[in-house]
This record gives C-alpha cells, sequence and structure tokens, in this order.
C-alpha cells in the first residue's frame, strides 16, 4: 500500500491549497482597506495600465479619425457622382421637354397654317460651319417625295429657303441668306391692296432681305410692319408662305421703281426642325405663258423667280 502521507510533494500542494482558500475566503469580503498584497499588486498594474493606457486611446482615436475620414469620402464621392447624374438627367429632361414643346407647336402650325399644303416634317442633320449662311441638310429625301425646288419652312411656319438637292435619304436646302437674282423669289406685300415684287438679295450686316422691282406709284403705299407672303407667280413656290414684315421702304431703280428691305419672321440660326413644302400644282409650259410686260407689279420678267 501507497504511503500517502509520506509524499511530501503532495503535502506542500494540499497545503498551499488550503492556504489559497483561506486568503480567498479572508479577501472575498468587501474592506474599507486593502491588503498591502493588494495594494502591491493593484498600484502595480494601474501603473502598467497607465503607461499603455493613452498611447493606445490615441491610436484607437487615430484609427476611428482615419475610418471616419474615409467613410466622409466615399460619401461624399457618391454624393458628388449623384450630383453629376442629376445633372445630365435634369439637361435630358429640359431638352425632351424642349423638343416636345416645339414638336407640339410644329403639330399645331401643320393643323392650322399649313393645312391647305402639302408638307412633310424633317429634321435639320448637318449644317457645315464653311457655308453656314448657305446651306443645311434635312432627314429627308427622294424616298419622301422631296424633290428639287420645294420650299422650305420654319418650325415656326416662316419661308427659310428651298430644296437645291435631292438624295435617297436627304436633302441639301438652300436659306434665303444665300439669295441670288439667278435664284429670286416673287413676293407680295399684303395689304388693302396687293403689291408685288421680286425679293433679290439679303443683307447679311443688317440681316435684311431686299425686295425690288416694286411699282412706284401714289395709290401704292408701302408702310413697316406690313406682312410679305410668297406670290406663288414663280412658277415653283405656292403663294401664301409667309417671309417677313416690311422694315424699311426706299427709291428703287432710277427712281422708277420702288426698295422694300424685309425683316424675315424665320431664326436662320437656330433651326432644328423644318417642313418641306410641295406645290399643288403643274406649271403649265413656257411658251404656253405669256410673259408679262416691262414694268408690270410681278416684275418676273427679270428672270426666273420661285
Amino acid at each position: 500500500m501507497i504511503n500517502f502521507f509520506g509524499n511530501k510533494r503532495l503535502i506542500a500542494i494540499l497545503i498551499g491549497l488550503i492556504v489559497l482558500i483561506v486568503v480567498m475566503g479572508a479577501t472575498i469580503k468587501e474592506r474599507p482597506f486593502a491588503t498591502w498584497p493588494e495594494r502591491v499588486l493593484r498600484d502595480t498594474s494601474s501603473f502598467v495600465q497607465g503607461i499603455f493606457y493613452k498611447p493606445a486611446l490615441m491610436m484607437s482615436g487615430a484609427a476611428g479619425g482615419v475610418r471616419h475620414i474615409f467613410t466622409v469620402y466615399e460619401e461624399n464621392k457618391q454624393l458628388k457622382a449623384n450630383q453629376d447624374q442629376y445633372a445630365r438627367v435634369k439637361t435630358e429632361v429640359d431638352e425632351l421637354k424642349r423638343q416636345n414643346r416645339e414638336l407640339r407647336q410644329m403639330l399645331d402650325i401643320k393643323d392650322n397654317k399649313l393645312s391647305k399644303y402639302d408638307t412633310v416634317a424633317a429634321d435639320v442633320i448637318a449644317r457645315t460651319p464653311d457655308r453656314w449662311n448657305n446651306l443645311l441638310t434635312i432627314s429627308k429625301g427622294k424616298n419622301d417625295g422631296i424633290a428639287p425646288n420645294m420650299a422650305v419652312l420654319s418650325s415656326d411656319g416662316a419661308l427659310i429657303g428651298r430644296v437645291q438637292s435631292v438624295s435617297t435619304f436627304s436633302s441639301q436646302v438652300e436659306l434665303l441668306m444665300d439669295i441670288e437674282e439667278e435664284n429670286h423669289i416673287a413676293a407680295v406685300i399684303q395689304g388693302t391692296q396687293a403689291i408685288y415684287g421680286v425679293i433679290e438679295s439679303y443683307d447679311l450686316d443688317r440681316h435684311e432681305l431686299i425686295m425690288r422691282k416694286i411699282p412706284k406709284a401714289k395709290d401704292l403705299k408701302i408702310t413697316p410692319g406690313q406682312y410679305v407672303t410668297t406670290s406663288g407667280m414663280g412658277g415653283v413656290m405656292p403663294a401664301g408662305l409667309v417671309i417677313g414684315q416690311v422694315s424699311s421702304v426706299g427709291e428703287g431703280d432710277y427712281g422708277l421703281t420702288q426698295t422694300a428691305r424685309i425683316t424675315p419672321l424665320a431664326n436662320f440660326y437656330q433651326l432644328e426642325h423644318v417642313f418641306v413644302v410641295n406645290r399643288s400644282f403643274v406649271v403649265p409650259p413656257v411658251a404656253n405663258n405669256p410673259t408679262p410686260k416691262s414694268g408690270s407689279q410681278t416684275g418676273e420678267g427679270q428672270g426666273p423667280a420661285q
């Protein structure tokens, strides 16, 4: 049989456990003053904690600050992206509203002012800077029934020019700003009495059309503000298309005729949508058309008026 009490090491362990239990029992109770071993242990641990606490707190604060800065940066980046997206969407909405407003206006003009004409709506798809005042390209061509010399109107229904050349799916339009004597327009000043003449040129400095060969007579009184339309006598453009308003009147060739300056109603510099107007009747052959006498109000014996 093993001698239990003869094992010194085991006896020492048991004595240590007993002492530990006694100490724990003595210190577990609340006391106003700690024992000296507790004071030593507490003071030592407090000193060590004091050394490491502030640096650890500073490092923790710095790490939290970095995380906060990164969070703010990400939020700011997202807000900026949302702002840019909002600006793009707002621009697109404004553009759609403007186009919708203009298309509604065109539909109203087509149903009312242009109801008696055969019209085709088209978009302006090209306008070269070197010929900005001369030509523009529209989105309708031969397949859409477009033919040379057809009148072209702005989205407001005012004359801007004529079709110069036609392709299968597009056409080139010659603007009134490029008008010359070879392609002048037979026009009429509206009033109590129709006064005929020919629009032959355009003043780029004053942005006015020049209407010449207007008969000079006491009973033919022209005043600024009167509307000018196509007369339809040139054999190409239909009658009644609005061109502009009279701005001033002066002496014509050798004092025998009058010359009027016309302010166009169309804005030649902002053209996005247009109407192409087809003349509703065929011009008889030249042989069957008597040439007007010199000095007649039409003034069309001077050249191929439109």
